[in-house]
């Protein structure tokens, strides 16, 4: 009896071992294949331009690689015009089901964050920042995953780098596109901040008494953000063009700056192939921030632009995996618990052959800049992992990742 109780016992112990083991093998194949077993997820996307290139580059990634990987559903929103357009678009989302938002919006973002966090659904900054002190106020909670995009120092840098191209060629006479700047919109106001700064640092001058990057912001706001035309030491700003009117006065500023024949280089803190490019001279020379477009290929291909600072699409591939990872209970938080927010810079090209090695990556809907094996590797990850991934932008770290 003794013995038999003893086979018993250890056959007990047996089956209770192999139990165990079943739900041990199960877990770790729920871990390591979270990602793919997950239920469908609803994410809503708030865009302030539909059928600009750029944002019809980050959709298709979005909707023609990412949604085609993983079990998510993209819901987007019109075009949104203000900050009430985002609100109403936000409720639109909520009423559907959506379990997160990522922003492309930015009239609101403050709003847009509380409105999500109050009905428990998570919000990220597709490509850009938060200000400091917005930071502050969300970077303990828990529904706000964070933002990954070029910082407000790093849009400064992008203009710098692109006149001090210029300015390093020798080139002395400027006439500059400032976009928005007119409008308060930050990422403009600082590459607009960064060329005139390079023109400083090259002409031993200033630009109305400013000429490095905390005075030249100040002088800018100080100005209302209505610039003007000036002598930088030995550097000229001929002209300056801002807003978008779209009207004929507009476009015949555009021509005049551009026809003015002391200009040589043209400068445009974004849209530079729909603005001054159509009035360019065959001896000017052309640089914008802008994207990777077939359009931007062919121009640098015929001599049109010459330099190029451009988002990569897939950019927005490291936020999607943390908005999901948030969702699924795996948030990617600092060792505070705070939630993220890491700078991404551009691929800059000053030669065709870049320019469409570059377009070729970015607008491949089978093998991305970044793929899903790639992105993988990133739900759940560490913050410390997740921040490395992300600080390897630039187009060859991103070719030595894949191998």
């Amino acid at each position: 009896m003794k013995s038999l109780k003893k086979f018993l016992v250890l056959l007990l112990s047996v089956f209770m071992v192999l139990g165990l083991a079943g739900c041990s093998g199960k877990g770790e194949e729920s871990g390591s294949k979270g990602i793919d077993n997950m239920k469908n997820v609803k994410i809503g996307v708030l865009v302030a331009d539909a059928t600009g290139a750029e944002a019809l580059a980050f959709r298709s990634y979005y909707e023609n690689y990412i949604q085609k990987q993983y079990n998510v559903t993209f819901m987007y929103s019109d075009e949104l015009a203000d900050a009430a357009a985002e609100s109403s678009a936000i409720d639109n989302f909520i009423a559907n089901n959506c379990k997160a938002i990522i922003s492309f919006a930015s009239a609101d973002r403050p709003a847009q964050i509380r409105k999500c966090a109050e009905n428990k659904v998570y919000y990220a900054v597709a490509t850009g920042t938060l200000s400091d002190d917005e930071y502050a106020e969300f970077k303990d909670n828990e529904y706000y995953v964070g933002a990954i995009g070029p910082d407000l120092y790093t849009e400064f840098q992008a203009g710098y780098n692109m006149a001090k191209y210029y300015l390093d060629q020798g080139k002395t006479k400027f006439a500059i596109f400032g976009g928005a700047t007119p409008y308060y919109v930050d990422m403009h106001i600082y590459r607009t901040a960064g060329m005139l700064v390079a023109m400083c640092e090259a002409g031993n001058g200033d630009y109305n008494g400013a000429k490095d990057f905390g005075s030249m912001i100040g002088t800018i706001y100080g100005m209302n953000c209505q610039l003007t035309p000036a002598q930088i030491g030995s550097v000229e700003l001929v002209s300056y063009v801002g807003g978008y009117d779209f009207d004929d006065a507009w476009f015949g500023k555009l021509a005049e700056a551009a026809n003015n024949p002391n200009v040589e280089v043209l400068l445009a803190v974004g849209s530079g192939l729909d603005t001054f490019a159509a009035f360019k001279r065959p001896d000017q020379a052309l640089g914008t921030v802008d994207s990777y477009t077939a359009d931007a290929v062919k121009a640098m291909e015929a001599g049109t632009l010459n330099y190029l600072a451009g988002k990569f699409s897939a950019s927005i591939g490291p936020i999607f995996m943390a908005t999901v990872s948030a969702v699924q209970g795996k948030p990617i938080r600092t060792a505070n618990g705070e939630a993220l927010a890491l700078s991404q810079g551009y691929w800059v090209a000053t030669s065709a052959e870049e320019a469409n090695n570059y377009f070729t990556v970015d607008s491949s809907t089978t093998d991305p800049a970044y793929t899903k094996a790639m992105l993988d590797k990133l739900y759940g990850a560490s913050y410390d992992d997740f921040a490395k991934f992300v600080g390897a932008y630039s187009y060859e770290e991103i070719q030595n990742l894949k191998k």
